[in-house]
């Protein structure tokens, strides 16, 4: 569960402006002045609760899919997908439905090595992490449910990794309320219709969030990004933000936790990506979400860590502000002008700040960026994926927005922006 004047004349134009976006949000002119056009678009505005996004080609017809949940008053969960037409029409089917508490962030990958990826999905309300077979070429029927695991109190993030080298996937996941990390290994056909392994990862990360795959020290295993956004006994929202070593040994690595960032404002979600392209992997976040203190908000924005040398050595990464976005939720990294260089999608959560907006990179990510609107006055906007979905070689982006803690601007949608390229002059 998300945790809880100018002059007349400049008023009275982006208020023309905005109403002009609201009108043409589904087929009419771009919302987005900037230097590539992007085309805003319903899927599904049929939530109870819509927060949790990912992207897969799930039936193999060579398009990208979505799969998201919805959360029904009395706390229970739907897990859907949409499935493409390869245009990015989306007809909406069940992957399993009535399930008690509540489906939120979740994963997409193959678990049981049928060549067909699976989803894996964090129920926040009881604890659980649960995972759908993907029933192949019958994908429209019912998928097989699954258990990872019953025990992780206020399940909040789930990533895919081969974590201990045997050559299927696992599962790594955070815990906000219980402060902790952990990894469940895959058992293997014969042991999936029971209780997962469970391996801790960390045990002192209060209100954890973010838990993402990366190679950071080029030894060949995958290692964890983690972030957390709040220390024990204080509530400034300023929590570190760490990655963990994977040690390597066989069956049941040890994690070494490295400070990248001991207290930053509210880091939320992020991922490792290699944002200068010079082949090592530095990290993208968002710092927001919402804050008790008015002020904080003023410090919120999108920013990357740039790693100079050692990974290993908190003096080795340096903080570079992309640009700031009070209530920043999730922030994600792609050449979406395709100029060669990394562009970053980002989302905003809070009442009276929500909305979507893209970054410009100008080719170096240590310079200034220019920040374009996608849309405004969309309340509770959360997570944010990038993807093709009309496979015409441009990458679009997905978002959903929630009920806001059913505030009196209630949006609960999926909407994507279909990226047309450059605008005409």
């Amino acid at each position: 569960m998300i945790p809880y004047s100018r002059q007349l004349s400049i008023s009275w134009i982006i208020s023309i402006w905005m109403a002009a976006v609201v009108f043409a949000e589904h087929e009419g002119p771009a919302a987005s002045p900037g230097p590539i056009r992007f085309t805003e678009q319903l899927i599904d505005d049929d939530y109870s609760y819509a927060y949790g996004l990912a992207v897969a080609d799930l039936d193999g017809d060579g398009d990208l899919d979505l799969t998201s949940p919805d959360i029904r008053r009395e706390s229970v969960s739907d897990m859907h997908w949409f499935e493409n037409d390869g245009h990015g029409q989306f007809a909406k089917h069940v992957i399993g439905d009535n399930e008690p508490g509540w489906f939120e962030r979740h994963a997409v990958g193959d678990i049981d090595q049928d060549g067909t990826p699976d989803v894996v999905v964090v129920d926040n309300q009881d604890g659980r992490i649960l995972w759908f077979a993907n029933p192949g070429s019958k994908s429209r029927q019912r998928w097989h449910r699954r258990l990872v695991t019953t025990d992780l109190p206020r399940a909040y993030d789930v990533a895919l990794a081969d974590l201990d080298g045997d050559g299927d996937l696992d599962v790594a996941a955070s815990g906000y309320h219980t402060a902790v990390f952990r990894w469940y290994e895959n058992p293997g056909d014969g042991g999936w219709d029971k209780a997962w392994t469970s391996r801790q990862i960390d045990a002192k990360m209060p209100s954890a969030r973010t838990i993402r795959i990366g190679d950071f020290n080029h030894d060949g295993r995958p290692d964890l990004l983690g972030s957390a956004s709040r220390p024990p006994q204080d509530g400034t929202h300023r929590g570190p933000l760490v990655w963990y070593e994977n040690s390597g040994e066989t069956a049941n690595p040890s994690w070494q936790r490295h400070e990248i960032e001991s207290r930053p404002v509210h880091p939320i979600h992020g991922s490792p990506v290699d944002l200068d392209q010079d082949g090592d992997l530095d990290v993208l976040m968002a710092f927001g979400l919402t804050t008790m203190f008015a002020t904080d908000l003023q410090k919120h924005d999108v920013a990357w860590y740039e790693q100079v040398g050692d990974p290993a050595n908190p003096s080795s990464w340096v903080r570079h502000t992309i640009g700031k976005l009070p209530a920043a939720f999730e922030a994600v990294a792609a050449d979406l002008d395709d100029d060669g260089d990394m562009d970053v999608a980002a989302t905003a959560w809070q009442k009276g700040h929500g909305k979507v907006v893209w970054f410009e990179n100008h080719g170096n990510p240590r310079d200034k960026w220019t920040q374009h609107l996608l849309r405004d006055h969309w309340d509770s906007a959360n997570q944010l994926v990038v993807a093709d979905l009309n496979g015409d070689g441009r990458l679009d982006i997905v978002a959903a927005a929630d009920d806001g803690y059913q505030s009196d601007a209630i949006t609960n949608e999926v909407r994507w922006w279909r990226n047309d390229g450059q605008a005409t002059r």
